[in-house]
């Protein structure tokens, strides 16, 4: 699992020095920080999905997640507590961040699901046409890559700018727009793909 996530090579010397001088020097250090990768990388997986509250195919994602968190953090780090309890605290916020933002667009999708068919008297077919419709956008949002869903949820459905969103992804504002180019066309090119006749 480790090697997949992060790529590094593990340099000579680096593996022989306590969590706490690896901490120390992970906010500027690569190999330092793929060391604690290596030391607790595994474990953060295994309690991650343990939990059962990640779908399998995001856990690599928030693993790794986790391990930029512990580099943003490292200057924090107090001593309190020990290496390993320090990260797996920054897994379990990582976790329940990732989390709260699923449940948040799968509700944003329900709604929009649970919208009345139609403004205008329509046969039970044309009801039935629209239900499979908006069935199928909740499907195709599910299937587009994170970033694209983020993005889209962010402009489209909470009706943020582009320069707001850009500023809190902390990406370029043309990067925001064109997550939402791909993500609109996936979504139109899925609905269109799929429509009936």
């Amino acid at each position: 699992m480790t090697d997949k996530l992060i790529p590094f090579r593990r340099p000579s010397g680096v593996h022989q020095l306590p969590d706490e001088a690896l901490i120390a020097a992970a906010a500027d250090d690569n190999a330092a920080l793929h060391e604690l990768f290596q030391r607790h990388g595994d474990g953060v997986h295994r309690i991650l999905s343990r939990l059962r509250t990640i779908d399998r195919r995001d856990l690599d994602d928030v693993v790794q997640k986790t391990f930029i968190e512990v580099r943003r953090s490292a200057g924090s780090f107090d001593g309190r507590a020990t290496v390993r309890t320090w990260v797996i605290g920054i897994a379990m916020n990582v976790a329940r961040r990732h989390t709260r933002g699923e449940v948040r667009q799968r509700a944003v999708v329900s709604a929009i699901a649970e919208l009345p068919a139609t403004t205008f008297a329509a046969t039970p077919y044309d009801q039935a046409s629209h239900r499979q419709l908006l069935s199928r956008l909740a499907t195709a949002f599910d299937e587009l890559p994170h970033d694209l869903r983020i993005v889209f949820t962010l402009c489209d459905l909470e009706g943020m700018r582009g320069v707001e969103v850009a500023r809190a992804l902390e990406v370029p504002e043309g990067t925001v727009w064109r997550r939402l180019h791909n993500a609109r066309a996936r979504l139109r090119e899925r609905i269109s793909g799929e429509a009936p006749g």
